[in-house]
């Protein structure tokens, strides 16, 4: 083997290290974002899970809901509402309230007094507007559910559902 074959032989050997070594940094560089984004998944599929399932089996919508707030009368396993959890379930007062990028969710007495804590229940919410209402939001018969993300990528992502209500109110 000549020097000048060894000399190729070697530039095209850390050519090929270089590009590997370039891959990795990349892949432990967009490791966090992703993370990141499978997380905020998880968080909005699990709210809208419960919120769908609290819908379900809710006793009524409390008047005025808006595209980014929804007041239930439901059941919540707890041992007062907004108190701690229990085994059994009591009928309460849930609220959702999306804000900016945030969406809380807050459970009270049915006749809304004694809230407890706000608790942040989704963020990194591409709109405040989550929910929507069908026919009207004076009278709905249908509740949709949709959680809207942005990421940095430009790649957003939504997650949807909705519940026809078991007993819409009649007075139309």
């Amino acid at each position: 083997m000549t020097l000048i074959e060894l000399l190729v032989a070697t530039s095209l050997g850390l050519v090929v290290i270089g590009a590997a070594l370039t891959m990795f940094v990349s892949a432990i560089h967009s490791q966090p974002r992703d993370t990141s984004k499978v997380a905020s998944m998880q968080e909005a599929r699990t709210t809208v899970d419960r919120i769908t399932r609290e819908l379900r089996q809710g006793l009524e919508i409390v008047p005025t809901p808006s595209s980014s707030q929804l007041a239930i009368v439901t059941y919540v396993k707890a041992a007062t509402c907004g108190g701690a959890a229990a085994s059994t379930s009591i009928p309460c007062r849930v609220t959702y309230t999306c804000s900016g990028t945030t969406c809380t969710r807050v459970v009270a007495q049915p006749s809304g007094s004694a809230p407890g804590p706000a608790v942040q229940v989704a963020s990194g919410l591409a709109s405040p507007n989550v929910f929507s209402y069908s026919p009207s939001t004076t009278d709905p018969s249908y509740v949709g559910v949709s959680f809207a993300f942005s990421n940095s990528s430009g790649q957003p992502f939504t997650l949807g559902d909705g519940v026809t209500l078991r007993n819409p109110s009649e007075e139309s």
